[in-house]
């Protein structure tokens, strides 16, 4: 049984991504997560949340240089050409809002690379 099939049957989880529609649907598909991905190209959700910039020291952090050479070994790689560099120091947040509106967890990452897996995720 997957994760998401684990969430009460009112509950849905989506992925904010901050890009167009266009490019969101290209992340997404590959993934099988098309339907539960929302664009957001003015990064409006990253805005609300408060999620603030990294900082300079936490591009040469441990934690972060492991994540990206994982991440790497896994088959990711960073399309440069299509990087924004204001989003380079873009760190990951996530969120469980309830039924009203009201956000009930924030989680606000440190570094480009530093959000918990998704099972702690949906734990939550």
């Amino acid at each position: 049984m997957r994760e998401s099939e684990k969430l009460h049957p009112e509950e849905r989880v989506y992925i904010v991504v901050a890009a167009d529609e266009a490019t969101t649907r290209s992340l997404c598909t590959p993934y099988g997560v098309a339907d539960a991905c929302i664009a957001d190209p003015d990064r409006r959700t990253h805005r609300a949340a408060r999620l603030r910039p990294a900082s300079l020291l936490s591009f040469f952090s441990r934690e972060l240089i492991e994540r990206a050479r994982a991440n790497h070994r896994a088959g990711f790689r960073q399309n440069w050409a299509k990087s924004r560099i204001d989003d380079l120091g873009r760190v990951p947040g996530a969120m469980r809002i309830d039924a009203h509106g009201t956000v009930t967890w924030i989680f606000r990452g440190k570094h480009a690379g530093d959000l918990p897996p998704v099972e702690a995720l949906l734990a939550r």
